[in-house]
């Protein structure tokens, strides 16, 4: 019995020898390591990495995340969760239809929060420190850079421990009009040229930025009819609708519509 046994031990040692051997240095293929009590896989490559960020499953249970943006008032802001948003956005710039003040931004970011979802404040020309301030006095993790001014102030705002949205305009066409970030960023966000216009992007000649490390999002000109469409032709992380899903005055969101718009989503055919 002694002899079988030190000869089965002997052969499982040599098995592992030969699976060690036989995967180093292989990228994304199963390595055991000795000590270790289960089998790791390590993928190197930066594609790898991004389609990991980009997996990431909605509340509402489909697999591309969905921002409600241009909210105005805490009621909007639980239509919008309930339905199954996972981002809140609110325009912070003080000169749009649409902005909030503080206490308005705080109450909608609380509700995002109360149910899981993330507060997104929307800035364009405001200063590092008047974004920080805001954000910290209404609750908001994630500032949105939406011009020059606000950009400006990317890696100051990622250094107070901010989450940004950099975004970058683009033609109809497809042509990237912003200059590209100066440092790490979160999110890319590409829009058009002139944010909540309502004007769609032309999805097939889109080009998938890919240095964000948490993927990017889509905006500009979806609404229920079409982001089945946008999803299946430009594969984002995250699809951003405001007018889309606005009621009669446009400012108020309508909740059918928003309704509407998650379904879309949840139908669209995506390859991840």
């Amino acid at each position: 019995f002694y002899l079988y046994l030190t000869s089965k031990i002997s052969s499982i040692a040599q098995l592992n020898n030969q699976m060690l051997a036989g995967t180093q240095g292989k990228v994304g293929t199963p390595r055991f390591q000795p000590g270790a009590a289960r089998w790791q896989t390590h993928f190197t490559s930066v594609r790898t990495k991004s389609r990991s960020a980009l997996s990431a499953v909605s509340r509402s249970g489909a697999s591309t995340q969905i921002k409600i943006c241009g909210v105005t008032n805490p009621d909007d802001a639980l239509t919008a969760v309930d339905a199954g948003a996972d981002f809140v956005g609110m325009i912070m710039w003080q000169r749009a239809k649409r902005a909030v003040s503080n206490d308005t931004a705080k109450r909608i970011a609380d509700v995002a929060r109360a149910h899981g979802a993330q507060a997104v404040g929307v800035f364009v020309d405001e200063d590092a420190s008047t974004i920080l301030d805001r954000c910290n006095q209404c609750g908001i993790t994630i500032a949105q850079l939406h011009g020059d001014g606000a950009r400006a102030g990317l890696q100051v705002l990622r250094g107070a421990g901010l989450q940004v949205v950099y975004v970058q305009h683009v033609t109809p066409e497809g042509s990237v009009q912003t200059a590209m970030p100066e440092g790490p960023v979160d999110w890319v966000l590409l829009d058009g040229l002139q944010g909540g216009s309502g004007v769609a992007l032309d999805w097939t000649r889109l080009q998938a930025p890919t240095y964000a490390s948490k993927g990017w999002l889509l905006a500009g000109g979806l609404n229920p009819n079409n982001v089945a469409t946008a999803l299946k032709l430009s594969q984002p992380a995250v699809v951003d609708v405001s007018s889309g899903v606005c009621g009669p005055d446009g400012l108020r969101k309508d909740a059918s519509k928003i309704r509407d718009f998650v379904a879309g989503v949840k139908q669209a055919p995506v390859s991840r």
